[in-house]
């Protein structure tokens, strides 16, 4: 994609981001039309460059779709802790973007998935926070094809890191976890991308 393309992108994305700051009407869903741009650049980039690093990223980001559908949407929901368990399935796919050899993680993903399923949020959350702690070790460890990727994700993945310490404070009550988002969208633009 060319540089004015991803211009106009990030021109959207700011915009977006600026008006779900100051809280307008539609918040929610201006946060939710920013997954789907990342989902639907990091797709366009797999489907035109043909990168496995990319199919991951893209796999990763349409799970968000779902999770923060629910996250979003319907936080006090029961499928909340099912949304925890698949978010342990996005750093799954983000890892995969490395060639990870996969059992540990796949373990710990799946034990998130199946607490989460099961409705257990305690469990599925720290499984989810030990497959989040993995993969932001293995993205400082390791390389993209180029060297502006690697560093892209690694913002992205520290910035992800710091959206889900504000979420998880925002659960003793000690801070707005709407907050997140100051993280969170710096985080799916970054790692978004990192696929370019």
């Amino acid at each position: 994609m060319g540089s004015k393309q991803i211009k106009i992108w990030l021109i959207v994305m700011t915009a977006l981001f600026g008006y779900f700051s100051f809280g307008g009407p539609a918040a929610n869903l201006t946060r939710y039309a920013c997954v789907v741009l990342a989902a639907g650049l990091s797709g366009w980039l797999w489907a035109h460059q043909h990168r496995p690093d990319q199919r991951w990223l893209t796999a990763g980001l349409v799970l968000s779709l779902i999770t923060d559908a629910v996250l979003l949407f319907a936080p006090a929901s029961q499928w909340v802790p099912l949304a925890v368990g698949l978010f342990a399935w996005v750093h799954w796919c983000y890892l995969r973007r490395f060639n990870t050899a996969l059992p540990g993680p796949t373990t710990l993903a799946s034990a998130a998935l199946i607490t989460g399923a099961l409705g257990w949020l305690l469990p599925a959350a720290i499984f989810y926070t030990a497959m989040l702690l993995l993969d932001a070790a293995d993205t400082w460890r390791r390389r993209l094809p180029t060297s502006r990727a690697t560093w892209l994700a690694r913002a992205g993945i520290t910035a992800f890191a710091a959206c889900d310490i504000i979420v998880a404070l925002g659960q003793t009550g000690r801070i707005d976890p709407a907050w997140s988002w100051l993280f969170y969208w710096p985080a799916l633009t970054l790692l978004t991308l990192s696929a370019n």
